[in-house]
Order: C-alpha cells, then sequence, then structure tokens
C-alpha cells in the first residue's frame, strides 16, 4: 500500500520525488477510488504547505502583518488548487475559509477537480493555512487542513461556541442561556461521563492574545481546578484532538470554547475517523459581534449576530437560536480521509516545517489519517 500511494503521489505532482509513508497499523480496505483521493488529498496539503512557508521568501522590509497574512494564504491557495484542479473527480467544497474578508482560500460551495456529472463526488473541507499569522511570523505550529468525506452539510464562513465530550452525553449538554453560566454544570457532565472529578479534567480552550474574550470562561474553568490549555498566540485545534490517540500530550478531556465554522467541520470529520465515540455539541456565533467589541472578557459579542451574518445562515439552513451537534456536520462514519502537513515547526506533532537537506530537497512532513484511527506520518521530498 505505502508504494502504491508513493507512485500515486508523485504522478498528482511531478516535482515529488520521494515520498515515505509510517503507518500506525497496517491493512484494512483500501481500494482504487480511495487511493486516489487519498493521493490527490496529500500532494494538495503537502504543496499548500510548501507554498505558504516559501511565501516568505518574498516579505519585505516592514511588511505590514494582513499583507503577510494575505500573501502565505495566497500562496497556500494557489499551490493547493493547482493539484486539486486536476483531480480526475468532483470535489464539493463544503467548508473553507476567507469568502468573508475576500481573502484567498476555498470557499463554501465551490467545485474543484474534473467538472464532468458522471465522475464520483466528494464533500471536502480546507483550510489551506491554519495558523496563517504564525507563519508570517515564522512562529511554531502553522498547519494545512483539509478532508474529504461522503456527506459534509455546507456551512456559511462564521463561528461556532464548541464542547467536545462523549457522543452519548452530546444531546444532554445545555449550552445556554451564556457560556460563561453553562461551563460549570457542563464540566460537572463531562467530568462524571468520562469517570473523573471536574479538578482532574484537561480542557483545550482558546488564545486571548488577539481578544481577551475568553478570559472569563478560562477564569471559570481554571476555579474548578481543571487545567485549562491556553494557546499563547493562534489556536490551531487538531493537535489537541490527536491527542485522544496519542499523538500529542497531554491528553485532552474536552475542548471548550470559539472555532471557525470550517476548522469545526475538520475536526468533526477528524473525530469520525479517530475517535468517533467523541464529538461536539455546538451554537452557531457570530465573527461581526467580537470585531465590534474587541475588549469584552466574555463571549456575549459571539451571539450579536449582523444582519449578513443572519441571510448567510437562513440562506445555508442554519438557525442561530438552536443547538447542533457533529452529525449535523457530518454523518457518522463518512469521513474518508483527512490530511495536515506542517507549515512551520510542529513540536506537539512532532513534524518539522518545510526545509532542505544537503542534496537541495525540500521535505515536508505530515500525516493522512484514516477510519479506524489509522495514521500515516508521511514525508514528501520536492526538487528545488
Amino acid at each position: 500500500m505505502n508504494e502504491v500511494l508513493s507512485r500515486a503521489v508523485r504522478a498528482c505532482d511531478d516535482r515529488v520525488v520521494d515520498v515515505a509513508v509510517h503507518w500506525s497499523e497496517q491493512g484494512g480496505r483500501h481500494d482504487t477510488a480511495e487511493e486516489q483521493e487519498d493521493a490527490y488529498l496529500v500532494a494538495a496539503m503537502a504543496s499548500a504547505a510548501l507554498g505558504a512557508a516559501q511565501a516568505r521568501r518574498g516579505f519585505a522590509h516592514g511588511m505590514p502583518l494582513n499583507d503577510r497574512k494575505v500573501a502565505v494564504d495566497g500562496a497556500a491557495t494557489e499551490a493547493a488548487e493547482k493539484i486539486l484542479r486536476r483531480a480526475p473527480f468532483r470535489i464539493r467544497v463544503a467548508a473553507g475559509e476567507g469568502e468573508r474578508d475576500d481573502s484567498p482560500g476555498a470557499h463554501s460551495g465551490q467545485w474543484l477537480g474534473i467538472q464532468n456529472e458522471t465522475s464520483p463526488k466528494v464533500d471536502a473541507v480546507f483550510d489551506y493555512v491554519d495558523g496563517t499569522e504564525l507563519v508570517a511570523e515564522n512562529l511554531p505550529g502553522a498547519l494545512t487542513l483539509g478532508g474529504f468525506g461522503g456527506d459534509v452539510r455546507a456551512v456559511p464562513d462564521l463561528q461556532a461556541y464548541a464542547v467536545l465530550a462523549p457522543v452519548d452525553l452530546l444531546e444532554d449538554l445545555d449550552l445556554g442561556p451564556s457560556p460563561e453560566a453553562s461551563v460549570i454544570p457542563v464540566l460537572d457532565r463531562i467530568a462524571k461521563a468520562v469517570g473523573k472529578t471536574p479538578d482532574s479534567l484537561t480542557v483545550s480552550t482558546h488564545s486571548v492574545a488577539s481578544k481577551p474574550m475568553h478570559s472569563t470562561l478560562i477564569e471559570l474553568m481554571r476555579g474548578q481546578g481543571s487545567e485549562v490549555l491556553v494557546p499563547e498566540r493562534v489556536t490551531v485545534e487538531p493537535p489537541y484532538l490527536l491527542s485522544l490517540i496519542g499523538l500529542s500530550r497531554p491528553r485532552i478531556d474536552t475542548m471548550i470554547g470559539a472555532i471557525g465554522l470550517s476548522e469545526l467541520v475538520f475536526a468533526a470529520g477528524l473525530i469520525d475517523l479517530i475517535a468517533p465515540d467523541h464529538g461536539f455539541t455546538f451554537c452557531l456565533a457570530s465573527i461581526a459581534g467580537p470585531r465590534a467589541e474587541p475588549d469584552l472578557t466574555n463571549l456575549d459579542a459571539l451571539f450579536n449576530f449582523s444582519e449578513d451574518e443572519e441571510i448567510a445562515l437562513r440562506a445555508a439552513g442554519w438557525d442561530k437560536d438552536r443547538p447542533y451537534t457533529s452529525k449535523d456536520l457530518v454523518r457518522p462514519g463518512s469521513s474518508r480521509a483527512s490530511a495536515l502537513f506542517a507549515v512551520t515547526d510542529n513540536p506537539a506533532l512532532g513534524v518539522s516545517g518545510p526545509r532542505s537537506d544537503e542534496e537541495g530537497v525540500v521535505h515536508v512532513e505530515g500525516f493522512l489519517v484514516k477510519p479506524g484511527a489509522r495514521v500515516g506520518r508521511i514525508k514528501l521530498g520536492y526538487r528545488r
């Protein structure tokens, strides 16, 4: 299987001279169509990582941060979609970032690959660079993210307030009337479900570097004695989720906080592959609200939707006043594959950003994740 995948990836991108794959375990079904999908997903996400990393070479002295971020996103998008447009199957993008701010990136409703109605179709979610600011400032932790599935619901480019918990608990968790008011009962329910006490839980949440709105939530959770993992700069969720199968440490018990809808769709697909006994419950949330009140230390502004946001939600068939769960994003058991590659060094996952060896070959490192928590650690070599 490794040699088949290696040959298929090299066929997708003639710059690739070597593909090394090491699986966590062997076996499992893997048909020809699946091999083809995996190859294009791997080739596209690895190419995005390479393009994003190389975009730093074009940064001019004193270049504003936002301009650097746009350059990174643009390079990654161009690199990934050059591969994806050549795919011999149809790719319907169900979730992507950038549409709202007219930034480079995948957009919900976009089609890639061959446009032939008789060709096979996959649903996809892409975030060509999760952690663009980290790349722009050459900080660790940025990843490219891509996933294929058979039944992914399209989402607008907004946010959610979400909680990761055992599947059997999702319908019973009450996220209202506000995150701060509900978080202690939610922690109590999760602790009981996993056989722990609240003060022994490990919770991942979100950075307060750009906005302090998670501050009160973090204080409440820490007041319960829980270990709360707060990223210093930008939140990139997959390493925390992969702790559920031992790919990073410490292992989390739950994830609580605001998350972009496209990232949540990717996370739901990843959980479907690695830990289907877990899932998310979530409420839809605004981007405009927190932007209008950046100094708030609570999450109230998450639910101050703009008129345009409400129109977008209604048009896509979403209700801002009701809770949802992962199965409303990704039908259980329908995820086919997820791929993630390092744009900058990722100590949590033990992969490095693109770098050249003595012979001038540029190596890109990441993972391909398949159903049943089968994980392939992948290293691609590109000729200069």
